[in-house]
């Protein structure tokens, strides 16, 4: 039997590593300006083989793992907000007297969401066109030059959420909001180029998280569909966990999980990975519309009821809801202090202005804090949970807030005005020497900014 197992064990390693082979306006600096689309590649069956990286990883909920833990130590850095509406990315640094540092002109229409790279370099921004222009495109930023260095183009009709493989810091699955079809699509984000894609059993696919193994990814949809199971190594789904319109999903840290929100049948589904099959249903009042999930503390799910206007607190232990607070209108999800304060900004991504304060120790709203323009959208903290900025998806502002450690409180900083349709927000420190953050190098490497797109540092005075 244990020679059956080994063998099992080789044959997918293989075929998996034949898979991975083939409100102030800045008025002083102009945009830069993206280089001009390339074709669309030749799609190999196969790529070279990537073994397992050391690189750190800190993007968004999706990815596993996040280790803010390791570059806690990297005080300084700035965030990458896409501006949809004006085909930009503000990058900000809210230690700065002008925090707008840059805005980088970006080709492709409607850039909506920057994901950050394990290694901590590389920013790829996904495009959700709404019928607006081409966005068959992933186009990629360089944090060294803030300048953009490729355009992934790519067979997809709207690439939409996305994740970085545990296993391999070079291979991003991606989901394809397409009304027609629902496909995942494998990106090599060393080559810059797109591997294949493999259909799934339903349309819109939505939130690809991947199993902290490796092995399995889980696809929700949108559109119709339910939850269909992704051998990575194999390029095929294996099996549909039924889950109606279950677009929403996030894995909680401990790899068990997979929470997995359906907004139209006001549910949100709790999946176990191992076995494959949903334990436990939360369901919520009619019209509810549970959405996103974020997970706090690894005691807390907050999930957004969209519908409602509210947040849901969860017990990750019992999965038994611990209270419902009101925030705004539209209620998005919760961003909690990356290292374990008990505290989370909530968005309202409707017609409200406001960003609501959650104290995760009484489960209650702390307060509501002004943003600069309605339906504030997403947020993110830098890893050492000193700043976090937020997107307002019908505004022409980001938001950038501090946290007093003194006072154990969350403060605006300032609003400021970038463009209108703020969207995602993403984090990366400054750092030079070196071209990719690992656990080995981290605590040595400068946090400073690299002074070219070598990595070099600044020469001492």
């Amino acid at each position: 039997m244990k020679i059956k197992v080994v063998v099992i064990n080789l044959i997918r390693a293989t075929v998996l590593m034949s898979v991975l082979a083939a409100c102030a306006t800045p008025t002083t600096q102009a945009p830069t300006v993206a280089p001009a689309p390339t074709a669309a590649p030749t799609i190999a069956p196969t790529a070279t083989a990537v073994a397992a990286s050391p690189k750190i990883y800190y993007a968004d909920a999706r990815t596993y793992p996040s280790q803010p833990d390791l570059l806690k130590g990297m005080t300084r850095g700035k965030f990458y907000i896409p501006v949809q509406d004006d085909g930009m990315v503000a990058v900000v640094d809210p230690e700065k007297s002008n925090p707008i540092i840059k805005m980088i002109k970006i080709n492709a229409a409607q850039p909506h969401h920057p994901w950050t790279a394990p290694g901590m370099r590389y920013v790829f921004i996904n495009h959700q066109s709404e019928g607006k222009g081409d966005h068959n495109v992933m186009t990629v930023i360089d944090s060294f030059t803030d300048e953009v260095v490729a355009e992934i183009k790519t067979d997809f009709d709207d690439p939409f959420h996305c994740s970085w493989s545990p296993i391999n810091a070079d291979l991003m699955l991606c989901g394809d909001l397409n009304p027609k079809g629902g496909y995942v699509y494998y990106l090599d984000t060393k080559e810059f180029k797109q591997i294949k894609k493999v259909k799934t059993n339903g349309h819109t696919a939505r939130d690809v998280i991947q199993s902290y193994d490796g092995k399995f990814a889980f696809v929700g949809h949108q559109g119709q569909g339910n939850v269909d199971v992704l051998d990575i190594a194999e390029g095929k789904i294996v099996k549909t966990i039924e889950c109606d319109r279950c677009g929403r999903l996030k894995g909680t840290k401990d790899g068990k999980y997979i929470f997995a929100s359906s907004p139209p049948n006001d549910f949100t589904a709790i999946i176990d990975i191992a076995k494959q099959e949903i334990v436990k249903k939360i369901t919520f009042d009619a019209k509810s519309g549970p959405g996103n999930i974020n997970f706090a503390m690894d005691k807390v799910a907050m999930i957004g009821l969209g519908a409602g206007g509210k947040l849901a607190l969860v017990d990750l232990k019992t999965f038994e809801v611990l209270n419902i607070v009101t925030t705004g209108k539209s209620t998005n999800t919760a961003y909690p202090h990356p290292l374990g304060e008990p505290v989370a900004i909530a968005t309202n991504d409707g017609t409200d202005d406001w960003y609501s304060i959650i104290d995760l120790t009484s489960m209650k709203l702390i307060e509501n804090i002004l943003g600069g323009g309605k339906a504030p959208h997403n947020v993110q903290w830098s890893a050492d949970g000193r700043f976090a900025v937020g997107g307002e998806r019908l505004g022409d502002t980001v938001t950038m807030f501090r946290w007093n450690a003194t006072a154990k409180k969350v403060e605006k900083i300032a609003s400021v005005k970038v463009g209108f349709g703020t969207n995602g927000v993403q984090w990366t420190p400054y750092f030079c020497g070196v071209q990719f953050l690992t656990q080995e190098n981290v605590k040595s490497v400068k946090n400073t900014a690299a002074t070219n797109a070598k990595g070099d540092c600044a020469a001492s005075n």
